[in-house]
């Protein structure tokens, strides 16, 4: 090898190392305003305040899953190699539908809070629900560009989107104690949506871009019908998720649920670094070595996801181990202090999530549509029931033992179906064989 290929190989090395270095620093710089922002909330805004965020942070995530129909992983998985004049359609009847949904629920929501007597006062509301809107079109607007493998601009406009607002929301909390509110804090959130959109809008200029964004009804027609498992698998994942903090509200009050989400915030910093810092950005590389028909390749891709995960998280949570009581005396919550052991088991459970999420991906990649929809509606199913059944009896302890229950069989089940006797990728094939069969399990479903 000459001298100017080893600089040649150097150089690639060097930039695939950067990049990778700003992804985890972004997708780090949003976990750690998260947390951040929860303990700003619970040491000046008081834990009921922080139980209506966590709350809508609960919808948020949920509501993408609802009114998304199960098509953004299913277009996602479309658009990866196509032109843009083709790709392009797709992701604005994708987005299109996601914004005429919200044009007319949140109208009709509005109004029902209304005549109730406005149990959510209207400002609260109406931020909230611009809230919903600006961050389901975002999280769809970013996962087009993960498939599109502009990754390095995804994850900025996520930063930008989720983790540059809390930052001066809390400097100015500092700073000002009469901002130290919750509608400053929606409002501060909300503005850098708007910014954000702003952004994406001014990124489909050049180049004439904004030409290929018109909506196909019938290939939209065509994808949701093909999408009603990844739409079972997206209502499921984000239930068994966050069941958990609205049964706490409901059983336990605002304050408990506060304390709930304070340690869910903390340990889901493991998940959110170790998962979609590592995982998510990979993703179209492993769909595209599934469709490859290369099983070997793709198992050697997996072994190594599975170690840098697994070495990621358990690093992450060691660290989150020694520094949250170490953290705890400065919010001046006795209640927090009084269910520290809980964060234990929250966060094993949460280890256990990442463990199940990665092999979850596994299954994605293989099209594994009826495994991904059957496993994800179970375990809603039994993160609702066990919740429900042991958060009235055990207090935090019981939602947290339920938290564990469910993450581990999630575990259990997609490591089994995501293994090769399972998988279904003898052949290059395969993919098309899966896509059959899981439009033959559609019809079967509308027909039952």
């Amino acid at each position: 090898m000459t001298a100017v290929d080893n600089a040649t190989g150097f150089s690639t090395n060097g930039k695939v190392v950067l990049r990778h270095v700003l992804l985890l620093a972004m997708r780090g710089g949003s976990t750690v305003a998260k947390f951040l922002l929860a303990i700003y909330t619970a040491r000046y805004l008081g834990l009921a305040d922080l139980g209506i965020y966590g709350l809508l942070v609960g919808a948020v995530t949920i509501m993408p899953a609802i009114v998304g129909f199960g098509m953004t992983d299913w277009i996602m998985r479309k658009i990866v190699d196509l032109p843009r004049a083709e790709a392009l359609p797709l992701v604005a009847s994708r987005l299109g539908l996601t914004l005429s949904i919200h044009l007319i629920v949140q109208p009709l929501a509005l109004a029902v809070d209304i005549l109730l007597g406005e149990p959510i006062p209207l400002p609260i509301a109406v931020l909230c629900g611009a809230i919903l809107l600006l961050e389901n079109l975002g999280s769809e607007a970013v996962d087009m560009l993960i498939a599109r493998r502009r990754v390095l601009l995804a994850y900025w406009l996520t930063f930008l989107r989720t983790g540059a607002w809390p930052y001066p929301v809390i400097a100015i909390g500092l700073l000002y104690p009469e901002t130290r509110t919750l509608e400053f804090l929606l409002l501060g959130w909300l503005g850098m949506l708007a910014a954000n959109w702003v952004i994406m809008i001014g990124l489909v200029i050049p180049e004439g871009r904004w030409r290929y964004l018109r909506p196909r009804p019938g290939s939209l027609l065509h994808d949701l019908r093909g999408s009603l498992l990844l739409y079972i698998k997206d209502v499921s994942v984000t239930v068994s998720m966050f069941v958990d903090r609205f049964l706490i509200s409901i059983f336990l009050g605002l304050e408990l649920t506060g304390v709930y989400t304070l340690f869910w915030s903390i340990a889901n910093v493991v998940h959110s670094l170790s998962v979609n810092g590592v995982l998510q950005a990979q993703l179209p590389h492993l769909i595209a070595t599934a469709q490859s028909g290369e099983p070997k390749g793709l198992r050697a891709l997996e072994r190594h996801l599975q170690i840098e995960t697994g070495i990621w998280a358990l690093l992450l949570a060691l660290a989150a181990a020694v520094a949250t009581p170490l953290m705890l005396p400065y919010l001046d919550r006795p209640l927090v202090q009084d269910y520290l052991p809980v964060f234990w088991v929250i966060l094993f459970a949460t280890l256990l999530r990442v463990a199940a999420d990665s092999y979850g991906f596994m299954l994605l990649a293989l099209h594994r549509d009826r495994a991904i929809a059957a496993v994800a509606f179970s375990g809603a199913i039994a993160s609702a029931g066990l919740n429900l059944m042991l958060t009235p009896l055990a207090g935090l302890w019981g939602a947290s033992a339920a938290y564990v229950m469910t993450s581990g069989g999630l575990f259990a089940a997609r490591y089994a179906l995501s293994r090769p006797d399972q998988s279904g990728e003898a052949s290059s094939g395969a993919d098309i064989a899966e896509t059959e069969a899981s439009r033959a399990a559609v019809e079967s479903a509308t027909l039952l």
